[in-house]
C-alpha cells in the first residue's frame, strides 16, 4: 500500500488553502459590493471585473484538482477559466461588470491571461500526455511560480514606499497583490510542472479549509468596512465643521456689514458724508479681507470706490460683471453674497457682499429708491484666520462655489493639476450641501487627499489577513500531517500483519492467532501447503508469472476458506490455513485437505501461459504433548516436509517418529559443527596400489568423526547432513587443508607417496576454490605434485566449459585429478572426453558384483576399454578379494584400492 509522499501533501494544502482563499475573497468582495447599503465609491476597492477574475480562478483550480474523475466538473473548469478570460478582457478595455474605475494597470489584468490559457484544456494523466502537452504545463507551472513572486514583490514594495500601486484605493492594490500569489501558487500547484496529480486531501482539512478561510475573509471584509465607514464619518464631520464654520464666518460677515448699512440709514443728512467716509476708512483699515467698497445707486451708477492703498481699483471688473449686474437688477432689500465671474480668473477667490441701504431722505422730498453697499471681500485672507485654529488633517473639503469652480477650505480655487489628482489619486469620503439662510444647495466634498496613512493601515490589514491564511495553511498542513500519520499507522498497521502480495495474514499474524486459540480454545489444527516445484516458475516463466499465481491462489483459498478458521502466507511459497475446532474429526480436515489439493491443482493463465501446479500439505493437531503454539506449526512443517519425500502432492499427518528423525538430523548438525570448530575430525589414510606388482603408491584421505566411546561416524550419515546444510564447505576446506599437511609429513618419510583428497562439487564450484587450493598449498609448504583431487560427475551439472577451465588450472600448478564413482553418474561421453582428467575410478558397487553378475563384470571390461581409449587411467575401488584384484587387473585396470589392500588408518599407523 502507498503511504503518502509529505513534499506532495504539502502542495496539495497550499494547492487547497490558496484556491479557497482566492475564490472566497472574490466572492466575499463582489458580494459586498452589490450589497453594501451606501454604494459609495469609498467602498470600492478594485473593479468587478477583477474579482470575477478571482472567483473563476479559484473555482477553476478547484474543480480541476477535486473533481478529475467528472468529465462534466473538468468541463465546467475550462468554463470558468474562459469566464476569466472574458474578466481581464473587460478590465483591459471596458467596463461590462461595471462602470467603478478602480485604476487598475491593462498589464495587471494581462498578466493573469497565462494562469486562465493553463486551466483551459484538459490533459489526461502525466503517463498519457503527448510531449507538448508536458511541456506546455510546464512552462505554465513555470511562469505561475514566478508569477506568484512578483506579486510577492509588490507587496513588500507596498510597506516600504506606503503607496499604492497597482490600483487606486490602496487595499485594493493590495488585494491585486495577494490575489497574484494565490493564483499563482494554486495554478503552480494544480500543474506541479505536469509530472503528477496531487493526492485528495481529507474531508476534514476541506471543511476546516473553508470555514476558516470563509472567517478569515469575513475578518478581512470587516476591517475594511470598519475602516472605510470611519472614513466615511471623517469625511461627514469635516463636511460638518466646514458648514459650521462658512455659517459662522458668513453670518459674522453679513452682520458686519449690515451694521454698516444700517448705520449709514440713520446718519444725519448734514453729516452724512463725514461720518460715511469715517465708516469706510475704519473697514478698510481693519478688516483685513476687504478689498474694496463700493456705494451703487439705484440707477446702477457708481456713486464712489473706496480701495486699500495696495488694491487696485475693480471698478470695471464690478461694473461689467454679469452676476453682480443681475443681483443689483433684483433690487431686492435682502443682504446676498455673489460671487462674480472676474472672482474666479485669479488664484484666490474673491466674494462680493451686497448690502441694501435706504437712506432716509428730507421731509418733501421724493423716495430715491433703495442703494447697494458691495463689499469685495479677498475669501483667501477671510479664511485665513479661520485655517489657523483647524488641525491638520489627511482629509481635504472642497465647496462648488459655481458651476465648474470648487474652492478648498483655505480659499484657492482648485486648479486643474489638482483636479486631476482628485480624480484619479484622492478617494473622495462624503459629499453633500451646504445650506445657510443666506445661500443653500452648494454643493460640499470631502476627500482623502493623503493616502500615507490609509496605506499604512490597510498594510496592517493586509498583513494580518495574509497571516491568517498561513495560519490556516499552517494549521491545516498540520491536520493533514496528523491524519496521513494516522493513515500511515493504519497502513504499517496493515502491512506489519499482512502479506503485501496477497494481502493474507503474514507469519507474525498467524503465529499470534494460533497462541491466542492455542491457550483459549486448546484445540488447533494446522495445514501447512506447500507449492511443488514452484522455484521453476519463478525461474523459467519469471518472478512477475509468480506472483500472479500467487494471487490466484490466495483468492481460490479465501472462496473455498471454512469458517472459525485463518488464512496466512507463511513464506514465499508456503501457506497455512488454521482451524479451530476441528482436532475431533481428523477425517474432515484431510478431506479439506484434499479439497484444497485439488484446488490448487486447477491451471493458472497468467498472459499467454497456463501453468499446472500441484501442493503437498503437512496436518498437525494440537494435542497434550505439544507445549508452544510455534511447535505445532513446527509439527505440520515436519509433515509437509516428510510428505514431500514419499513423494509430491500427498497429504500427510504429523507422527511422533517425525520428531525423533529432525531431532537426530538437527542434533548431528549441531555436533558436526562443534566437531568442526574444535578440531575433532580427524583424517585416515587407504592404500592405492599398482595392479602389476601391488605396491603402494599412493593414499586416499578418508574423513572420520570419532566419538568418546571411542567408535566412529561413517561418513555416509554426517557427510548428507553436511551437504544439505551447508556445511559441506568449512568440512571440505579442513579435509584439503589437513590433508595438505599431512602430505609435507608423508613426504617426509615415503617421498615417493602421493595423497588423494576427495573434493566436494560445492566447493569446486565456488567462485574462490582455485585461489583457496593455491593459497593453501603456499601456507602448508605443500607441492602441487603431491595431490590428486577427486571429484564426482556432478561437476557437469554446472557447465563443462566452467569446470575445464579449472581443472586446466589447476593441472597447470602439478596436481592431478581423478574422476570418482565413474560409471554411477549420467555425464554424456562428449563432455567426458573434454574433460582434463588423469584417472577415473570405478564404483565399489560394480566390483561387489563381478562374480555372481555377469552384467557387472561385462560393463567393468566396458568402463575400462572407455577410459583407456580417452588416455585415462583407471583405478578400481572396493577390492576386497584376490579374485576381485586378479579381474580388474587382467581387463587392464591400472590401480587398484580397498580392504583387501589395507583399511583406513591414522597417518602414525600408515
Amino acid at each position: 500500500m502507498k503511504i503518502i509522499n509529505t513534499d506532495i501533501q504539502a502542495r496539495a494544502v497550499l494547492q487547497l488553502v490558496a484556491a479557497t482563499a482566492l475564490f472566497f475573497a472574490g466572492v466575499l468582495i463582489l458580494s459586498y459590493r452589490l450589497l453594501e447599503p451606501s454604494q459609495q465609491l469609498l467602498y470600492h476597492s478594485i473593479s468587478s471585473s477583477f474579482q470575477v477574475m478571482m472567483v473563476s480562478i479559484g473555482t477553476a483550480v478547484l474543480l480541476r484538482s477535486y473533481f478529475r474523475q467528472n468529465k462534466q466538473a473538468q468541463r465546467l473548469s475550462s468554463g470558468f477559466a474562459v469566464l476569466c478570460l472574458v474578466g481581464i478582457i473587460d478590465g483591459c478595455t471596458g467596463s461590462f461588470f461595471d462602470a467603478f474605475d478602480a485604476q487598475i494597470p491593462w498589464f495587471a489584468y494581462l498578466s493573469f491571461a497565462p494562469l486562465a490559457i493553463g486551466l483551459l484544456p484538459i490533459f489526461p494523466e502525466a503517463s498519457q500526455r503527448n510531449p507538448w502537452q508536458q511541456l506546455f504545463l510546464q512552462a505554465n507551472a513555470g511562469y505561475s511560480l514566478a508569477f506568484a513572486g512578483i506579486g510577492f514583490a509588490f507587496l513588500l514594495m507596498h510597506l516600504f514606499l506606503k503607496a499604492p500601486l497597482l490600483a487606486k484605493h490602496p487595499t485594493g492594490s493590495l488585494v491585486v497583490c495577494v490575489a497574484a500569489i494565490l493564483a499563482g501558487v494554486a495554478v503552480y500547484a494544480t500543474h506541479y510542472r505536469g509530472r503528477r496529480s496531487l493526492p485528495r486531501l481529507s474531508p476534514t482539512s476541506a471543511n476546516f479549509t473553508t470555514l476558516a478561510v470563509l472567517t478569515v475573509m469575513v475578518f478581512g471584509v470587516g476591517m475594511f468596512h470598519t475602516q472605510m465607514t470611519e472614513l466615511r464619518s471623517d469625511g461627514e464631520r469635516a463636511v460638518q465643521q466646514l458648514r459650521q464654520s462658512r455659517t459662522a464666518m458668513g453670518e459674522s460677515i453679513i452682520e458686519l456689514f449690515e451694521r454698516l448699512g444700517q448705520r449709514w440709514e440713520t446718519y444725519p443728512l448734514q453729516d452724512h458724508s463725514e461720518l460715511m467716509e469715517v465708516d469706510i476708512v475704519t473697514y478698510l483699515k481693519d478688516v483685513d479681507y476687504l478689498d474694496a467698497l463700493f456705494l451703487v445707486a439705484p440707477d446702477k451708477t457708481v456713486v464712489f470706490e473706496r480701495l486699500k492703498p495696495s488694491r487696485m481699483s475693480y471698478f470695471e471688473a464690478v461694473m461689467s460683471d454679469k452676476v453682480i449686474m443681475d443681483g443689483l437688477e433684483r433690487n431686492v432689500s435682502k443682504t446676498e453674497i455673489l460671487v462674480p465671474e472676474f472672482a474666479v480668473k485669479d488664484l484666490t477667490a474673491k466674494l462680493v457682499v451686497r448690502v441694501p441701504v435706504d437712506f432716509v431722505d428730507p421731509e418733501g422730498m421724493p423716495d430715491t429708491g433703495i442703494y447697494s453697499v458691495l463689499a469685495v471681500l479677498d475669501v483667501r485672507a477671510m479664511l485665513g484666520i479661520a485655517m489657523l485654529n483647524t488641525v491638520d488633517s489627511d482629509i481635504e473639503t472642497y465647496t462648488l462655489v459655481r458651476p465648474g469652480r470648487w474652492m478648498d477650505r483655505a480659499g484657492f480655487w482648485v486648479t486643474e493639476p489638482t483636479a486631476r489628482y482628485l480624480r484619479d489619486k484622492a478617494i473622495k469620503l462624503y459629499d453633500s450641501e451646504l445650506s445657510m439662510y443666506y445661500s443653500s444647495g452648494v454643493p460640499t466634498e470631502a476627500y482623502l487627499y493623503r493616502l500615507d496613512t490609509l496605506q499604512e493601515t490597510s498594510n496592517l490589514q493586509m498583513l494580518i489577513i495574509v497571516g491568517g491564511i498561513g495560519l490556516v495553511l499552517l494549521v491545516v498542513l498540520a491536520v493533514e500531517r496528523n491524519v496521513s500519520l494516522e493513515v500511515q499507522g493504519r497502513q504499517l498497521f496493515y502491512q506489519a500483519h499482512h502479506d503485501a502480495l496477497t494481502g493474507l495474514w503474514n507469519r507474525a499474524s498467524i503465529e499470534q492467532y494460533i497462541g491466542s486459540k492455542f491457550y483459549e480454545t486448546k484445540d488447533v489444527t494446522v495445514l501447512f501447503i506447500d507449492l511443488d516445484g514452484f522455484t521453476l516458475i519463478n525461474d523459467g516463466l519469471g518472478l512477475h508469472v509468480g506472483d500472479e499465481i500467487l494471487n490466484q491462489l490466495a483468492e481460490r483459498l479465501q472462496s473455498e476458506q471454512p469458517r472459525r478458521s485463518e488464512l496466512a502466507r507463511f513464506a514465499s511459497d508456503e501457506f497455512i490455513l488454521v482451524l479451530d475446532g476441528a482436532t475431533a474429526f481428523p477425517e474432515r480436515v484431510k478431506s479439506l485437505a484434499q479439497d484444497i489439493m485439488n484446488l490448487v491443482a486447477q491451471p493458472y493463465r497468467v498472459g499467454d501461459n497456463k501453468v499446472y501446479l500441484t501442493a503437498t500439505i503437512g496436518v498437525a493437531h494440537q494435542t497434550p504433548d505439544v507445549s508452544t503454539p510455534l511447535e505445532l506449526i513446527q509439527r505440520a512443517d515436519m509433515a509437509m516436509h516428510q510428505a514431500k519425500k514419499l513423494g509430491y502432492n500427498y497429504v500427510l499427518e504429523y507422527e511422533p517418529n517425525m520428531a525423533k528423525r529432525l531431532l537426530t538430523t538437527s542434533a548431528m548438525r549441531s555436533n558436526l559443527q562443534e566437531a568442526i570448530d574444535n578440531n575433532e575430525l580427524e583424517l585416515h589414510y587407504q592404500p592405492i596400489v599398482r595392479s602389476n606388482d601391488q605396491q603402494t603408491i599412493q593414499v586416499e584421505a578418508l574423513i572420520r568423526w570419532p566419538q568418546s566411546d571411542g567408535s566412529l561416524i561413517a561418513p555416509d550419515d554426517f557427510i548428507p547432513v553436511a551437504e544439505m546444510t551447508g556445511q559441506i564447505i568449512p568440512l571440505s576446506e579442513w579435509v584439503f587443508k589437513r590433508a595438505c599437511e599431512d602430505a609435507v609429513k608423508l613426504q617426509e618419510r615415503e617421498p615417493k607417496l602421493r595423497m588423494s583428497v576427495n573434493i566436494s562439487a560445492l566447493h569446486f564450484n565456488r567462485a574462490n576454490f582455485v585461489d583457496f587450493v593455491l593459497n593453501t598449498l603456499a601456507e602448508t609448504g605443500c607441492r602441487g605434485t603431491w595431490i590428486e583431487l577427486e571429484l564426482t560427475e556432478s561437476i557437469l551439472l554446472e557447465g563443462s566449459q566452467y569446470a575445464i577451465e579449472r581443472l586446466q588450472t589447476l593441472r597447470k600448478h602439478g596436481l592431478s585429478i581423478a574422476l570418482d564413482d565413474f560409471g554411477t553418474g549420467f555425464s554424456s561421453l562428449s563432455y567426458l572426453k573434454r574433460l582434463p582428467l588423469d584417472v577415473v575410478k570405478i564404483d565399489r558397487s560394480f566390483i561387489a558384483g563381478i562374480r555372481h553378475h555377469k552384467g557387472d563384470r561385462v560393463l567393468i571390461e566396458s568402463v575400462i576399454k572407455i577410459a583407456q581409449s580417452l588416455d585415462f587411467a583407471v583405478l578400481a575401488e572396493g577390492i576386497e578379494t584376490p579374485q576381485q584384484a586378479e579381474f580388474v587387473t587382467e581387463l587392464g585396470c591400472n590401480y587398484l584400492q580397498g580392504y583387501y589392500f589395507g583399511r583406513p588408518m591414522p597417518l602414525k599407523n600408515l
